[in-house]
This record gives structure tokens, C-alpha cells and sequence, in this order.
């Protein structure tokens, strides 16, 4: 991990940086607020759930309170269950008959939601009223669990789970509740029962409240008795299921997987039953998912504000970094550039600042170096031209010429005007209009002079381009290097040697001049040593190896020359060799065109 870090560059790691410490608290603290939301909702919820929950078993104490009085009021008539006798005349059972029709008629009417009335005594006659006109299969009536269960409880009041019709001789697909009562005589002996039969759906009303958060979340009611016999469902009785569809096993799911549901559980006074208020945790965070929804829009938004802002904060920050690393470079090659960007005053906008100082003072240094160089060449320039009286030379010179004329040595006076000539050239080399053709005719006043210390072993070639003969050039250019094409090209040999000059002008405005001789080249390892010394302060005589010692003349060299051109010229003064072996040596100089 830290090569990784290391590796990485500047606005990387600002970036990391940035978005991790920004990024990394909002995620946690988007996630605590999640939880805490989260938490508070099913708080929420479990509250208004178990406000309900208590509401239905408060019902569902009402409807036994209730049934338990219209049951009693039956208790009041004496006989109730001996005239259900059939071995009494048949006036007496029409009689009888009419006086239950007429009971269970006013028992009815008291409650509309009562579907049928069973009145039946220990011997099994009974009397049945159904507001549909249904008949009674005894037989079957007695077959059925929950009947054959109250008969064996000893509670003289019960509610029946959820069962069908079937001891009817219709509808018997019909799901139903059947509110009981045991009646006991005075001795405290059984005497028989009184079953109404009811919908699911009358044993509690639902209110518009209930019925939004049930619509909403999937709400379920559930109501059992004391054995776990389902007495009550919501789904169920609003028709939302089918009973004859789904088992009890399927509606009572939750006490199963408890852990996939919220249930709130109440007991009531009346019968010990348990209603349970049912909410399915997947239907119950719906509006969690809301939120986290907007949690996650909201996260991934102030993310990618965090990031772009990071990547511009940094992208300026590491630009300015980048622009002082790339002029620090150019600096190393010896381009001095300001960096121009408008910067602050935070700390990267003071080292820009001070960089720009800094590039100043060592460009100002550096002039003054040169200026100080040029100054002291000038000085030691002058102080040798002082220690020769021009007018002095000249006036000799010209005495010696006429002596010469005067005596028919006309050779002598020939080469004393030459040595005249070059001696003023030498001594006026600061003169600013000096043209090539003036530096041509220097070069061949001094050839003609070595010819005739020599006997003519110099042949010179001239081929310049016409254009360039009148173009401004700086003095005493080209003669240093014929001298040291003569000088070293043909001294051991004593051979006639041939030197050629070329000048041309490029595309570029750039005058480029050729001297080329045919006299002894050098060998690899020195032709190295004086290309090397063109580059540095050490001046390296340019001779042949032939182990013979220079002589100490104060002669203008090659590094001189190179020299020159670079503070006259800059970059665009050049004098470089070419090439140098046995078939001779070419050197090149280049210097701007100046009309």
C-alpha cells in the first residue's frame, strides 16, 4: 500500500484524500440516520399497532358482554328447555314452536348480524331458526370437533373457531363463528345449549383508520381461543382470501416465522382469547425503502459534488505545481520563463511567487556574468591593441613599403601592404558594418602572404553565394581556421595544400560557411578532444599528433572563435568540425544573415 501511495502523483492523492475524509462521514452518518429512521418508524408503528391490537380486545370483551345478555335474557323463560319435548301432543309442540319462533324472532331482531339460533336440550331436541330458511342436519351438527370439544369443556360460555356450514342443508360452503352458551338447571345439572351463529366479519368493526394502515402495510388481525383455534381474520373476512382456498395453517404464518413479522399480542378478559395485530416487516419498511431511496440519491449526489469539487480544487492546485515543475526544467536547459498564472496568497501562490523572483535575480546574474566576461575580454582586447601604437606601426610599416620600392623590391613591398592590411583588420575588429567581403579579402591577403613565405603551396577556392558578400559579420572569422588548415594540414608534408571556402544562404536566413582543406586530417580520439573543447573555457590546440611542441604565439583559436559566436550571436551562432581524417578537414560556421 505505501509503494501504491508513493506511486501515485499529486492530484491523485488530493483527490483520495479529500473524497475519503469528506465522503467517509457522510456515508456513516447517512447510514446512522437510515437506522435511526428505520428505528423510529417501527416504533412508530409498533405504538399505533398495539393501539389497535388493545382496541379489538376491548371488541371483542363487548361482544361477549353482549352475547352473554341476549343469551341470559332467553334464560328468563321458564322451560326454556323442557318444551322442547317431542313425545307431547302435537297442539303442544305447535304451541311450543310458536313461542321459540316467536323468542328467537325478538332475538334476532335485537341483532341483525345473527345468521341462525340453535336451541337444543341434553336429549338432543332442539329448535332451529335460520334467516335463510336453512334446515338443520342434527346429525351432522353433532359430528362436528368444535361441538363435540364444548361438550367436553366445562365453561359455560365459548366461542367456536372458523368452520363451515356443512349441518346445513345449503350454503354449506358458508364460514361462520358460533357464539355458545351452556344452560344449567337449579340443581347446577346440565341441561342443554344455545348456539347462534354468526359472521366472522360481526365480531369486530374495523374503523376507516384501520383499514388505511391495512391497505398500506398489509395489516392482519388474527384472533384465537384459548387452544389456538382460529376464531378471527382479517384477510379472511373481508373476503381478501378465499377460506375454502388457504388453510389455517397458511393464516396463522407469522407464529412460524415470527422473525419475518411485527406482532402484537392481547389477551381478553372475556373467554382468554388472544388477538394478535400482524404486520409484515417487508411491507412495513415500504416506507423505509423511501427513505433510503432518497438517502442513497442524496449520498451518491453530495458524492459526486464532493468528488468534482476535489478534482477542480486539486486540478488548479496540482496545475500550478505541474507549471512550476515543467519551467524548473527549462530552467535546467537554460530557458528562464515566468510562470503568468494569476496566483493567491496561500502558500503554493508565495512559492510560485518567489520561484518568479528567483528566475529574475539568477537571468540578472547571469547577464551580469556575461556582461562581465565581455567586459574583461574587452579589457585584456584593449590593453594588447595598447601596447602597439597604431600610428607608430603603420608610419613604420609604409617607411619600410617605400624603402622597398625605391630599392625594385617590389615582392617586399607587396607583403609588407598585406601585413599592413590585416594588422589594421586585427586591430579595428570591434568595427559594427564589417561585411563578408571584407573578411574574403583579409583571408586572401594573408594566403598570398604565406604563399610567398612559402612558394605558392596555398591554392584557395572561393564559392560564395553573391547575396551574403554584403551581409554583416563580425572580424577575423574565417582566417583563424585557414591558418590552422595550413598550419597543421600540410606542415609535416611540406606538400602543396588546397582550402576551400563556400557560403550559403538557407531558407531559414541562416548564412552557412564551409572551409574545407585536403591536407592531413585528425585521428579519432583528437578529432573528440577539439569538439569537446568547443563546448567548454579550456582552449585545446588543434594540431596533429606528431608529438612536436606548439609554438607560444598568441594566436586566435577555434575556441575563441566558438566562443565569439555564442556571445555575439547566442544559439544561433555556431562553429562546429564536420569531419576530420585522412582526406582533410571541414569545418561549418553558421551565423544569422544581416543586411
Amino acid at each position: 500500500m505505501k509503494n501504491i501511495w508513493n506511486n501515485l502523483n499529486m492530484a491523485s492523492k488530493l483527490i483520495l484524500v479529500f473524497s475519503l475524509v469528506s465522503v467517509i462521514p457522510l456515508i456513516v452518518s447517512s447510514l446512522v440516520l437510515y437506522q435511526v429512521s428505520t428505528s423510529s418508524l417501527e416504533a412508530a408503528m409498533e405504538e399505533t399497532t398495539s393501539i389497535f391490537s388493545s382496541q379489538i380486545a376491548s371488541d371483542m370483551n363487548g361482544f361477549v358482554s353482549d352475547y352473554d345478555s341476549l343469551t341470559k335474557s332467553l334464560l328468563v323463560n321458564d322451560g326454556l328447555m323442557d318444551n322442547l319435548a317431542e313425545d307431547i301432543p302435537i297442539s303442544k309442540q305447535i304451541e311450543n314452536k310458536l313461542y321459540y319462533r316467536e323468542m328467537v324472532t325478538k332475538l334476532m331482531t335485537m341483532d341483525s348480524e345473527i345468521q341462525s339460533v340453535i336451541i337444543m336440550n341434553e336429549k338432543g331436541n332442539y329448535y332451529q331458526y335460520d334467516r335463510s330458511g336453512k334446515s338443520l342436519d342434527h346429525e351432522k351438527l353433532t359430528e362436528q370437533d368444535w361441538f363435540q370439544k364444548l361438550l367436553e369443556q366445562d365453561e359455560t360460555l365459548f366461542l367456536t373457531p372458523l368452520h363451515n356450514c356443512s349441518y346445513y342443508d345449503k350454503n354449506q360452503d358458508q364460514i361462520t363463528v358460533t357464539f355458545g352458551r351452556k344452560v344449567y338447571g337449579f340443581n347446577g345439572r346440565y341441561k342443554g345449549l344455545i348456539l347462534i351463529d354468526l359472521p366472522p366479519a360481526s365480531l369486530i368493526k374495523l374503523s376507516d383508520a384501520f383499514l388505511l394502515e391495512r391497505n398500506q402495510y398489509n395489516i392482519k388481525i388474527n384472533i384465537t381461543d384459548a387452544d389456538g383455534g382460529l376464531i378471527y381474520d382479517s384477510d379472511l373476512s373481508s373476503g381478501r382470501v378465499n377460506y375454502s382456498e388457504i388453510d389455517e395453517e397458511e393464516l396463522l404464518m407469522y407464529q412460524k416465522n415470527p422473525e419475518d413479522y411485527l406482532v402484537i399480542e392481547d389477551t381478553t378478559e372475556q373467554l382468554g382469547m388472544k388477538v394478535s395485530t400482524v404486520i409484515p416487516r417487508s411491507k412495513m419498511f415500504l416506507r423505509v425503502s423511501f427513505i433510503q431511496r432518497v438517502t442513497v440519491l442524496l449520498v451518491v449526489g453530495l458524492v459526486l459534488i464532493i468528488v468534482a469539487a476535489s478534482i477542480l480544487f486539486s486540478k488548479r492546485m496540482v496545475r500550478l505545481l505541474r507549471k512550476l515543475q515543467g519551467s524548473m526544467k527549462q530552467l535546467e536547459n537554460g530557458k528562464y520563463e515566468l510562470i503568468m498564472d494569476v496566483v493567491g496568497n496561500d502558500e503554493i501562490g508565495s512559492l510560485v511567487k518567489s520561484y518568479n523572483h528567483m528566475v529574475g535575480k539568477i537571468e540578472a546574474l547571469i547577464e551580469e556574468v556575461y556582461e562581465a566576461g565581455i567586459r574583461q575580454k574587452n579589457a585584456q582586447f584593449l590593453a594588447l591593441r595598447t601596447q602597439i601604437n597604431p600610428h607608430f606601426l603603420f608610419n613604420t610599416l609604409e617607411s619600410i613599403r617605400i624603402k622597398a620600392i625605391l630599392n625594385g623590391d617590389d615582392a617586399v613591398a607587396d607583403m609588407v601592404k598585406m601585413l599592413a592590411k590585416i594588422f589594421r583588420t586585427v586591430l579595428d575588429s570591434d568595427k559594427k558594418n564589417y561585411k563578408v567581403r571584407e573578411e574574403l579579402e583579409n583571408i586572401r591577403s594573408y594566403i598570398r602572404l604565406q604563399n610567398i613565405r612559402f612558394d605558392n603551396v596555398i591554392t584557395l577556392e572561393e564559392d560564395i553565394d553573391p547575396e551574403i558578400c554584403q551581409a554583416k559579420i563580425m572580424s577575423i572569422l574565417f582566417q583563424p581556421v585557414v591558418e590552422n588548415c595550413f598550419k597543421y594540414g600540410s606542415k609535416e608534408c611540406g606538400v602543396p595544400i588546397q582550402i576551400t571556402i563556400t557560403g550559403r544562404l538557407t531558407e531559414e536566413r541562416m548564412m552557412v560557411f564551409t572551409i574545407r582543406d585536403d591536407g592531413l586530417g585528425m585521428s579519432p580520439k583528437k578529432l573528440e578532444e577539439v569538439r569537446a573543447s568547443l563546448c567548454t573555457e579550456q582552449e585545446v590546440p588543434l594540431r596533429r599528433d606528431t608529438g612536436e611542441e606548439e609554438s607560444g604565439s598568441h594566436r586566435i583559436g577555434l575556441r575563441n572563435i566558438a566562443e565569439r559566436l555564442r556571445l555575439r550571436y547566442g544559439s544561433d551562432g555556431e562553429l562546429r568540425i564536420v569531419s576530420s581524417d585522412k582526406n582533410g578537414t571541414v569545418v561549418e560556421i553558421r551565423v544569422p544573415y544581416t543586411e
